[in-house]
């Protein structure tokens, strides 16, 4: 089961919930799990604390020899480095790139005998699909911020796996949710959420998870074996401190002690589910 389906490197970023410098907090691929010939779409979340302007750019290795890793096997060959096509914040991996990749790679296993190392990555393929890494680089005015990168799968046979609904979220008595057009955002869905100056306040997701689902996965034998998705809420923000910067069920609250100064302060929630799926928003908080 992954956990961690997006990673950074960059400046210190301790506490890992306090937002200092431009940051991607999460990535939502979309399909969560692709079919070869299907395009893939990746839209980054940021979180920043001030108004600078930023950047993304993305890259795919396709090779031979990532796709049969992906499969925890090696296979000889070149890199075959992808730039993804970016609209916006959007950047997409073309269908036609995920149809070659896949060709290549069953070319060169598809007369492998049973046993070998290459039908091993036929199996994986076919049984729980490739985890491959998207990898990209953000630029804050023009200079380096930090740089990650994002898992996604590639699977023999359309999946129904989704990602994660937009959070909602409640801010002490007040809940918050996306209520517009863009998902990222999260509005009020009645008093905006007010907190004293350096008190503290329960932050806490919605309590029902219906969306959680189930996948294929191996275990150590090489079995197939059924896997369940996990609810992880990580909580950001630029200023103030979080009891627990990660939670998962059933501890799925945290408290957030405000900052001594009064101020309006985004409050930023990602929900991961263990598998691949993400999915996040940002609020305002009133400190006063």
């Amino acid at each position: 089961m992954l956990l961690l389906t997006v990673g950074c490197e960059g400046p210190d970023f301790e506490p890992a919930s306090i937002v200092r410098a431009p940051r991607v907090i999460a990535v939502v691929a979309a399909p969560v799990e692709a079919t070869a010939g299907e395009a893939v779409t990746f839209t980054p979340f940021v979180a920043s604390p001030d108004a600078a302007a930023l950047t993304l750019e993305w890259e795919v290795d396709l090779g031979v020899p990532a796709l049969a890793a992906a499969a925890g096997q090696s296979l000889e060959g070149e890199p075959r480095a992808i730039a993804l096509e970016t609209d916006g914040d959007v950047a997409r991996l073309p269908a036609e790139e995920t149809r070659a990749a896949l060709d290549a790679l069953l070319a060169r296993v598809g007369d492998a005998p049973p046993g070998t190392p290459e039908h091993v990555v036929r199996y994986v393929y076919e049984t729980v699909g490739l985890t491959l890494i998207a990898r990209f680089t953000l630029r804050a005015d023009g200079e380096v911020a930090m740089e990650g990168f994002k898992r996604f799968s590639l699977v023999a046979a359309p999946t129904s796996l989704t990602n994660p609904p937009p959070p909602r979220f409640r801010v002490g008595d007040a809940w918050v949710s996306a209520r517009g057009p863009d998902p990222f955002d999260c509005a009020p869905e009645a008093e905006p959420p007010r907190v004293p100056a350096g008190e503290a306040v329960v932050l806490a997701p919605e309590p029902d998870e219906p969306w959680l689902e189930t996948f294929p996965a191996l275990d150590l034998e090489g079995d197939v074996i059924t896997g369940v998705e996990d609810a992880y809420y990580s909580w950001f923000s630029v200023a103030g401190e979080f009891s627990f910067e990660t939670t998962r069920p059933p501890g799925r609250t945290t408290e957030w002690t405000a900052p001594d100064t009064p101020g309006t302060y985004p409050l930023w929630l990602v929900v991961r589910d263990g598998h691949l799926g993400a999915s996040a928003c940002r609020t305002l908080v009133s400190v006063e």
